[in-house]
């Protein structure tokens, strides 16, 4: 009995990581109507609206406003990073719209922050963030906008081995694997966004070459690889975690 009970912490490790998820996807998306006859000449974004969503962090009041704040700008921002590859881009705020383009608008239904301490010592999907958005796109043709797509995505951060899965790894140290959970920790949440964003570009990306909108034009595929490297960097201007 002594010796089967020291294997039920690697069974639990290993259960946890086969539940556990560190990405982003699209899901539910819906042509609306027609598909617009050619690539828009400019695509406007506008910020993404928080309410009704589901936040789920430890803040309240002028705290948590400007951390959900924090959280629109992180993925306005990102977003306007990868558009450009489709077409030039530009901010949507209010007023009346522009006569030609596509439209981009959404609004967050859901974010969990997660648990950093949990994402630290253990990880492997425990404390985990999570991000949802519904997303749509609508063209501005001659100035009547018509909706032609709707999305959502969803996912989150972080499946990584903690602190716990780091100390199993031979010729790790504990110092070691604790500065590379802390790490790994700070940008989970900035990753949600940028995957968010690489999601939903991605998906734009399909749909255009899917309908033959671009023909003499080659996209190549935004992948996580490139993410991870630009992800350290969006930490600096993430909502401060807690």
């Amino acid at each position: 009995m002594i010796r089967s009970a020291r294997w039920v912490p690697f069974f639990f490790l290993v259960a946890v990581l086969l539940v556990s998820c560190a990405s982003v996807s699209v899901k539910d998306a819906h042509e609306v109507s027609a598909t617009p006859v050619k690539m828009p000449e400019k695509i406007y974004v506008q910020k993404f609206s928080m309410e009704g969503a589901k936040v789920e962090i430890d803040m309240q009041g002028q705290e948590l406003e400007e951390y959900k704040q924090g959280v629109i700008d992180m993925l306005h921002t990102r977003l306007v990073d990868r558009l450009p590859e489709i077409a030039p881009v530009e901010e949507y705020k209010s007023g009346p719209l522009p006569a030609e383009g596509w439209l981009i608008q959404g609004r967050f239904t859901w974010v969990n922050h997660g648990t950093k301490a949990a994402r630290v010592l253990v990880g492997f999907g425990l404390g985990a963030t999570k991000m949802e958005t519904e997303v749509e796109i609508t063209e501005l043709d001659g100035g009547t906008p018509r909706k032609f797509l709707t999305l959502k995505t969803t996912g989150g951060s972080n499946a990584e081995p903690g602190l716990a899965g780091s100390l199993v790894t031979p010729g790790t140290g504990v110092s070691e694997a604790v500065a590379g959970s802390a790490a790994g920790a700070a940008i989970s949440f900035p990753e949600d966004a940028l995957r968010t964003a690489r999601e939903i570009r991605n998906y734009l990306v399909d749909y255009i070459e899917e309908h033959n909108l671009a023909p003499n034009r080659q996209f190549i595929e935004a992948n996580k690889d490139e993410d991870d490297d630009k992800a350290e960097a969006a930490s600096t201007s993430s909502p401060t975690p807690r």
